[in-house]
């Protein structure tokens, strides 16, 4: 054999030599590597069981090789849930990783949901810690609401309310939310006598009723009392509470020489009807609707209310008189106001009406004549 031959022998058993060597050692790497990640793994899913993590929530992290990740966290329940009842999506860890678990059985759909209209972990945050669970429902009917933070934040916000509130806002945007807020909540989205609602609680002192307002047509209040023919033109009727401060109202005034005395106070349905029934046939429904409640809607029906006339014996003209300035001055101190003041038709849906007075207890009043509202401007600031 010639030295070339030997040469050539010797480089290829070489060659042979090193690829052997070059793929064990290949091997020993890969399977040192596999044993690391796989020691690493051991480590992190028994880390994972102490923070707390179920088994079936650790074997889809395994799964979804997130291990490490999550571990940069501290225990989610969120997480925990979302992972063990298959509600888990992944482009949402950051998610569940940050948004405080709620013991709700849909608990996750709904986070999934807000999350899916666009809101943030911030945001989505900020809704659960401010209404209540079940009034997620009343965000979701419609699409992301960018600031639903300033809707929220704003004391007499009702979450049932909040797609007329937006509604509104939309065809009325010149308007501050808050203002808006507070149109919705007196009802002036609605159409008159036709968007109305039935009072659930009459006997209530502040109960409201106008045009968004009805009374049962055979509600009658249980404590009539009649006032005394002092202070009356006839025999009329007041609630007990109501009477006895009306009476006290007429009684000061009369101290300082002044003549107050109501004219028509209590009125039944019927009666209510056939007096509306008689200025619609003589000035129509339109002008009628004006200064005259139709039955049922009527605060005369609730024995809270009465018409007064002063010392020129004319009550549409009761603004003129010296008992009118006292009244306004002075009515708040035995729990009245004049309930449909000059500055409010607007609201109020009628016309200024000097002679209406309206008994709503002390407190009430005094607020609304200090801060100048009227009585649904008042129970729409108090809304909760």
């Amino acid at each position: 054999m010639n030295k070339k031959k030997v040469i050539i022998i010797i480089i290829v058993i070489s060659f042979i030599i090193l690829s052997i060597s070059g793929i064990l050692l290949f091997d020993y790497i890969n399977n040192k590597e596999d044993t690391n990640k796989s020691n690493t793994n051991i480590s992190n899913v028994e880390s994972l069981q102490k923070l707390g993590y179920s088994k079936e929530s650790i074997e889809q992290l395994e799964k979804l090789d997130i291990l490490d990740k999550v571990l940069k966290n501290e225990y989610s329940k969120t997480l925990d849930v979302a992972l063990s009842s298959n509600k888990f999506k992944s482009e949402y860890l950051d998610l569940y990783l940050n948004v405080e678990y709620l013991d709700k059985e849909d608990f996750i759909d709904k986070i999934n949901a807000l999350n899916d209209k666009g809101y943030t972990i911030e945001e989505i945050n900020f809704i659960l810690s401010k209404i209540n669970y079940e009034d997620i429902t009343y965000i979701l009917e419609s699409n992301y609401i960018e600031n639903i933070k300033d809707y929220l934040n704003i004391e007499n916000m009702d979450i049932q309310k909040l797609r007329r509130y937006i509604d509104y806002y939309n065809n009325n945007s010149s308007k501050d939310l808050r203002s808006v807020i507070n149109y919705v909540n007196m009802d002036m989205d609605k159409t008159p006598y036709v968007d109305y609602k039935t009072v659930e609680d009459p006997n209530n002192i502040l109960v409201l009723v106008n045009k968004y307002n009805k009374l049962a047509d055979d509600y009658k209040p249980d404590d009539l009392e009649r006032i005394n023919t002092n202070y009356s033109v006839r025999n009329l009727y007041l609630r007990k509470e109501a009477k006895e401060a009306f009476e006290a109202l007429c009684r000061d005034a009369s101290s300082l020489g002044l003549s107050i005395r109501a004219i028509s106070s209590y009125r039944t349905f019927d009666y209510q009807k056939g007096l509306y029934d008689n200025y619609v046939s003589v000035n129509g429904v339109e002008e009628a609707d004006t200064y005259s409640a139709r039955p049922g809607f009527s605060e005369h029906e609730t024995g809270l209310a009465t018409d007064v006339m002063g010392s020129n014996g004319n009550y549409t003209r009761f603004a003129e008189t010296n008992e009118y300035t006292w009244v306004v001055n002075n009515a708040h101190n035995y729990g009245f106001i004049i309930r449909y003041p000059k500055d409010k038709e607007n609201i109020t849906k009628y016309m200024f009406e000097s002679w209406h007075l309206r008994y709503v207890g002390k407190d009430a009043a005094t607020y609304m004549y200090e801060n100048n509202l009227c009585l649904e401007e008042y129970l729409a600031s108090k809304l909760k």
